[in-house]
């Protein structure tokens, strides 16, 4: 089907895994979020890939040669090896070799495939790539809305003025632009986006370390505001019911959990910030 055929091929809802290996290019057709799932360690290769096949260029229908998908998969293997910090015995290479021989041109196709898959790149198509960046980009300012104050004010920043912020770094305004990985844990690039965030906007991470009284008849439900908001890091039970506690919590939030325990207790309250930990 592929060997001689050279029209255009439409890709349709399926994408590309590209391993580029000594100046030369090779595809796999797959199914862009089962190979995101592979990617993510959460399926295996053969879920993703639409056809157990190498191309040199998938688009034109031309097939990798059997010598290039022989050192794909010795590639592929060795690879392996060193992601599992294993060393690769000694004749090694010669050995995997000699069991190729007995493989025909499917099964070499086949096993390429996955190894390509695993070693590629996945290009990611228009609609997905945005879908993952939208999600990238509400992570981020969910994170920084949680953590994130204005130093001169000790407040939170609104979430408008968050995402405003985010919206300007990426086109490019400030320090330098940020590009936000779609395939990237958030929590490996939020370095990077805070530290070029301060030129847009003055912003400092922290949590609180705070010492709380609430009286008895407002415990019940002040715990369970605590906890959606913090951590108890120690708590003890006066003779009269009332509840004592240290509590950490996101510097972002901590306007609004001290509202909260004050509507509720109608102010009959105490809260003694005793530290503000910088985190990032």
């Amino acid at each position: 089907m592929w060997g001689g055929e050279k029209k255009k091929l439409d890709l349709g809802k399926y994408s590309l895994v590209v391993f580029e290996s000594k100046g030369k290019k090779f595809e796999v057709i797959v199914d862009p979020r089962k190979a995101l799932e592979v990617k993510q360690g959460k399926a295996e290769p053969e879920e993703a890939i639409i056809t157990y096949d190498v191309f040199t260029d998938a688009q034109k229908g031309e097939r990798a040669t059997t010598e290039d998908l022989i050192n794909i998969i010795i590639k592929g293997k060795l690879h392996i090896l060193r992601e599992k910090g294993e060393e690769v015995p000694k004749g090694y290479v010669e050995e995997v070799k000699k069991k190729l021989e007995d493989y025909d041109e499917d099964k070499l196709r086949e096993e390429a495939s996955k190894y390509i898959m695993l070693m590629g790149t996945l290009k990611l198509p228009k609609y997905l790539r945005d879908e993952l960046l939208e999600k990238k980009e509400k992570q981020i300012i969910a994170y920084l809305q949680k953590y994130a104050i204005n130093p001169a004010t000790k407040a939170p920043y609104p979430p408008e003025v968050l995402k405003d912020a985010i919206s300007k770094l990426i086109s490019g305004e400030g320090a330098g632009r940020v590009v936000i990985d779609p395939l990237r844990e958030v929590n490996e690039q939020l370095p990077q986006i805070i530290e070029s965030l301060k030129s847009i906007l003055p912003i400092k991470l922290e949590v609180i370390i705070a010492k709380l009284h609430v009286p008895a008849k407002y415990v019940g439900q002040a715990y369970s505001r605590i906890e959606k908001y913090g951590t108890v890091k120690e708590s003890s039970w006066k003779d009269d019911g009332s509840l004592e506690a240290i509590v950490e919590v996101p510097g972002g939030q901590f306007v609004n959990f001290s509202k909260e325990l004050n509507d509720l207790t109608k102010g009959n309250y105490k809260v003694e910030i005793l530290e503000r930990k910088v985190v990032g």
